[in-house]
């Protein structure tokens, strides 16, 4: 796969993949690969990762820099995990998206000649051989009915008999007790049961992950002198103010909670307040939070 996106007409492609350590995986491989069959007059493409294993202000530098790429037409080829979907508006002329819910395929698709700069888009959607997927089960019901109504000889992803099959289909199963999915929390908005519904709605699903904190070794002293405080105060005996939070959201990345406890018990991590930990690790400059490195140190200091 890492030698078909390569040899892609314009050296322009984003790759979407459906778990962190995939798109890990792969940046590795793209990197790795010799690449210097374009001749020395041709430009080195630049390979670049997105995920949450990066904090939000590096990926922001990333987003950016991609942005400048693409306006200028230069080589460049992005490895990101879904995250890309949401609100990130970016225009490759060829997409790669390994298979997914119905919804993330139109949202990758989105991100292919949406400026109608090229004379046409290329979108493909493939089955990585040693591929993973997110663990919530959610999204597996949702991928297990995009695999039955969208795919080779059966229906594209934005067609629209198929979809209100595969959205009835997927809510139905995703309920409980009998009931569709949602049918229990407009029960307790009715029932004016708001505290309850407080509990039971949940936008997104955070059971298998946990914030991390991160000082980047690229800030400047005076920067990570401002986080540390940051850190200090939110371990303070006395309630901190909002806007603590809020200078510490862009040094935050995420990291599956199994990670952090491993990464506390082998003095990685530091426990701050709450789940929130702040990282005494390696960071990668490429991949941030690279969960081979971090399986290759824990294993060191065992």
């Amino acid at each position: 796969m890492a030698g078909e996106i390569l040899e892609e007409p314009g050296a322009r492609v984003l790759t979407v993949v459906n778990t962190t350590r995939d798109a890990s995986t792969l940046h590795r491989l793209l990197v790795d690969d010799d690449m210097g069959d374009a001749g020395e007059a041709a430009e080195q493409p630049m390979v670049l990762h997105l995920s949450t294993r990066m904090t939000a202000g590096h990926r922001r530098e990333v987003i950016d820099l991609v942005r400048k790429r693409l306006a200028e037409r230069r080589p460049t080829f992005v490895v990101s995990t879904s995250l890309i979907e949401a609100g990130v508006d970016l225009d490759f002329p060829c997409v790669y998206r390994a298979m997914a819910p119905a919804e993330s395929l139109q949202q990758a698709a989105g991100r292919c000649n949406r400026d109608g700069r090229d004379d046409d888009g290329r979108v493909v959607i493939f089955r990585p051989v040693d591929g993973g997927d997110p663990r919530s089960e959610s999204y597996q019901v949702a991928k297990a009915a995009s695999e039955r109504f969208f795919g080779p000889e059966l229906a594209a992803p934005d067609d629209l008999v198929a979809l209100s099959s595969y959205y009835a289909e997927r809510y139905a199963a995703q309920g409980s007790d009998g009931r569709a999915f949602g049918e229990e929390i407009q029960h307790l908005r009715r029932e004016l049961d708001f505290p309850e519904v407080a509990r039971s709605f949940q936008m997104i699903d955070d059971a298998y992950s946990q914030p991390v904190v991160v000082i980047r070794p690229e800030l400047t002293e005076a920067e990570r002198d401002l986080i540390e405080a940051d850190i200090k105060r939110l371990g303070d005996p006395y309630p901190t103010g909002p806007e603590v939070w809020r200078r510490l959201q862009p040094h935050t990345a995420t990291l599956p909670r199994h990670e952090v406890r491993e990464a506390l018990s082998n003095r990685l991590a530091d426990p701050v307040v709450g789940d929130l930990v702040v990282w005494r690790g390696f960071y990668d400059p490429l991949r941030g939070l690279d969960g081979e490195k971090l399986e290759d140190t824990a294993a060191f200091l065992v």
